[in-house]
């Protein structure tokens, strides 16, 4: 059996993600030490308890000295500072990366930082998530069979790419390499659109309607009940993409609306067969 992969990979904020990957890693013994860096003693206590991690610290500069690889897993709007504050403190050869749902902010800070030859960053964000949040919701298998994306710019070193790569096919996920523009336009349209939906679905029901919804209701809008800050933070930094994805999708139901106030209801099933039949190819 192969060694560990890694020296001692830091997770940066064990909520959901980053408890998911300290408890991937551990159960995987893909690391010599897994540190943990939180806010609050509480939170590093409750990870240590079970188990997700061999050190914690509420120290940034800590957490990251002697890491090969860091792993940021905060709110999309405190990546930028993180990647900013870790950066003069990695060790020759460390690897920087992180789990947001939006690049564009994290690619930026990133470019912004002194040019080291001895350390790299590479965006990288698993998709893979749900409604709960915390480290209580998290789940060493959570990546198992998931897609994860790793954003590479045109001057990101190849050790970085393949490092985060590694990371991600360790915890059972296939990876996809795309530019952050990419991402950021692909993820509006079947990440952060459909949560903003699943929230105008729930604000447009009527009261009186509520009390009798099925498990189609319930089922179509899970996700939102994600935590509202979170993705407050997310449609602010990705809001180009987002408003693009979001006037495709009123072109959609302004046609499908038109159709209905016409009863052309062949044309109307046609189509939503259509919808259906790229639903059914995506298992």
């Amino acid at each position: 059996m192969s060694g560990p992969r890694w020296g001692r990979v830091t997770v940066v904020s064990p909520g959901l993600i980053g408890g998911s990957v300290a408890r991937g890693l551990r159960s995987r013994r893909l690391c010599r030490e897994v540190m943990v860096v939180a806010r609050h003693e509480a939170a590093i206590r409750t990870v240590l308890d079970a188990g997700a991690a061999d050190a914690g610290t509420t120290d940034l500069t800590e957490g990251v000295t002697g890491a090969s690889l860091v792993v940021l897993c905060a709110p999309v709007s405190a990546l930028p500072g993180m990647i900013r504050a870790a950066w003069p403190h990695l060790v020759p050869g460390a690897v920087l990366t992180d789990a947001g749902s939006v690049k564009r902010g994290v690619v930026e800070a990133a470019r912004e930082c002194p040019t080291r030859p001895d350390a790299s960053f590479v965006g990288g964000h698993p998709m893979a998530g749900s409604e709960r949040s915390g480290f209580e919701a998290s789940d060493g298998d959570l990546f198992e069979g998931k897609v994860a994306l790793v954003t590479p710019t045109a001057d990101t070193p190849a050790a970085a790419i393949a490092a985060a790569t590694d990371l991600w096919e360790s915890l059972g996920s296939t990876v996809r390499h795309l530019s952050p523009e990419t991402h950021d336009h692909l993820v509006a349209e079947i990440s952060h659109l459909p949560h903003l939906a699943a929230y105008a679905l729930v604000a447009a029901a009527e009261a009186d309607a509520l009390p009798l919804v099925g498990r189609g209701f319930v089922d179509t809008t899970r996700i939102a009940a994600s935590a509202e800050s979170l993705w407050t933070d997310i449609f602010r930094d990705n809001r180009r993409p987002l408003l693009d994805a979001l006037t495709r999708y009123e072109a959609v139901l302004d046609r499908w609306r038109d159709l209905v106030a016409r009863g052309d209801w062949a044309t109307l099933e046609a189509e939503l067969g259509r919808a259906r039949e790229v639903r059914e190819k995506l298992g």
